[in-house]
């Protein structure tokens, strides 16, 4: 699922949770903007539940990737223009779910 690029030496080849995992910590860490993230986050999560039940390591973790990706959910490139602007996240609240859950799966 990685592209061809040296930001992405590192990124589990394998198709799993190590692979989200990499994902949220390289862009909370500022190794990747944020928008690779939105790009990139929900179809490696589809791919991985095609293969079958995830297999996290730990009910946390579990709840830390997924508060990301319901982060993800709402997101809107331009939450103003949207019907309902306040049940909308911007860039800004994607990039600040990845950092709190970067953090607390860091500490697992």
């Amino acid at each position: 699922m990685a592209d061809p690029d040296p930001r992405y030496a590192t990124f589990p080849t394998e198709v799993g949770i190590p692979q989200l995992r990499w994902l949220i910590e390289h862009v909370a860490d500022g190794h990747l903007p944020v928008e690779e993230l939105i790009r990139q986050l929900r179809p490696i999560h589809e791919a991985i539940e095609r293969q079958g039940r995830p297999k996290y390591t730990s009910k946390e973790e579990a709840r830390l990737i997924w508060d990301v990706l319901w982060a993800l959910e709402f997101y809107s490139p331009n939450p103003s223009k949207e019907e309902n602007p306040h049940e909308w996240h911007g860039v800004d609240v994607v990039l600040a779910e990845a950092q709190r859950a970067a953090k607390r799966l860091k500490e697992l």
